[in-house]
């Protein structure tokens, strides 16, 4: 027999925890969670934007930087707190090149693995060391895509939006840069938010290289559909 504990404490892990599950199927036609609490994508006009995860990297990112701008490619950088404030004059090299600087938390944990009172302290911890490097974040990315309703609270207590993607390269599962422009271009779709990685620290190793060579072929795609890369405020609007 199940008492009323039993079926609240159930139903607590529901809310806690059913967002993940939504969310780890991001790249399914889903669009939003109710309400838009959270968008993987935007609105069908001829543009995309283009965003990399888990940086800044001293090695990789201006290696990312360097290929965006000989391909004229504008793009948004999630960055870990934890590494921006290790690196405050590459971060404002980002922003100097013309791309957006946002969130990925503070740490890189699994939040299906975290409860509230951690969530909301890395999200804190990660706007604060954010806005004191100038770059004060609207949107969030959480680490490894996973929402849970303690991700949802802490974004709305610290006004950032949460945002996923669309289109992905799945780049630590191969050491071919066709292969994760192939998965990129098969939802390269009007209004795609595209996630690939600035950094290997919390994947394979260099997988980023695997992801900065598949821009040369995601670039082509992007001229051939007549699609352009431009910020995610650019593609969604700016709050």
């Amino acid at each position: 027999m199940v008492t009323g504990a039993v079926r609240l404490t159930l139903g607590a892990l529901a809310v806690q925890y059913v967002p993940s599950v939504v969310t780890l199927g991001a790249w399914t036609p889903l669009r939003a969670l109710p309400g838009g609490l959270c968008r993987w994508q935007g609105p069908p006009t001829a543009q995309v934007a283009l965003t990399f995860d888990d940086g800044p990297s001293p090695e990789a990112t201006p290696r990312v930087l360097d290929h965006l701008d000989a391909l004229g490619l504008r793009a948004t950088f999630f960055c870990l707190g934890s590494l921006a404030e290790r690196q405050p004059d590459l971060l404002a090299e980002v922003a100097r090149r013309g791309h957006q600087i946002e969130t990925h938390g503070y740490r890189h944990e699994h939040h299906l693995a975290r409860g509230p009172r951690w969530v909301e302290r890395d999200l804190a911890t990660a706007v604060g060391v954010m806005t004191d490097l100038g770059h004060r974040p609207t949107w969030y990315r959480p680490s490894y895509g996973q929402l849970t309703a303690s991700t949802l609270v802490a974004a709305r207590r610290h006004r950032v939006r949460t945002v996923l993607w669309s289109a992905w390269g799945r780049e630590w599962t191969t050491t071919d840069p066709g292969q994760v422009a192939a998965r990129i271009a098969s939802r390269l779709a009007p209004g795609a938010i595209v996630m690939l990685h600035d950094n290997d620290a919390f994947g394979t190793p260099g997988m980023w290289k695997v992801g900065e060579a598949a821009l040369d072929r995601v670039a082509e795609d992007l001229e051939r559909r007549r699609l352009s890369a431009v910020t995610l405020d650019e593609l969604v609007g700016a709050p």
